[in-house]
């Protein structure tokens, strides 16, 4: 990832106004809006320094709001499918959430067992922390498995 569109996206995700700025445009369905509001902000703001050097960048504010977009849009599905097992669970218990076997013992015993809320939540602290990580296609083809196995509403029906 280029290091201007890197260092800007985090300038995004660690300014909280400019960061609901932009989320309320991009909620309107304007893209140009979120645009003008990264120029605009690069332009008016002081610190830090190089963001003015950046302002007249058109192209770059462009690519840094639609790796952004790409970015929340991960996040509010990852939210969306992490909600979905905590209210499989309440309602099922949580003894019935699924889990992978993680770190082994040097006898070959499975001591960590990494529950899919777990994972689920490993991957959001990715996507908001870690700006050069997103989900692969096997990580996407587990969020579906995971997103049918915890779909409340399919369970609705089910009489035990």
């Amino acid at each position: 990832m280029d290091i201007q569109k890197n260092e800007l996206l985090k300038v995004i995700f660690e300014t909280p106004k400019l960061k609901e700025r932009i989320d309320i445009a991009l909620d309107e369905h304007s893209k140009i809006n979120a645009i003008k509001e990264l120029r605009g902000w690069c332009e008016s703001t002081s610190y830090p320094a190089w963001l003015k050097d950046l302002a007249p960048k058109l192209r770059l504010s462009k690519d840094v709001i639609d790796a952004y977009c790409v970015r929340v849009s991960i996040l509010r599905k990852l939210n969306k499918l992490s909600n979905q097992i905590e209210k499989y669970c309440n309602k099922h218990g949580y003894n019935k959430m699924g889990f992978k076997e993680g770190a082994k013992s040097k006898d070959g015993l499975y001591t960590h067992k990494y529950t899919d809320y777990e994972l689920v939540d490993d991957h959001i602290g990715f996507i908001v922390n870690d700006l050069d990580w997103y989900p692969n296609s096997t990580n996407y083809k587990e969020y579906n498995k995971l997103w049918r196995k915890y779909n409340v509403k399919y369970y609705k029906n089910i009489r035990y």
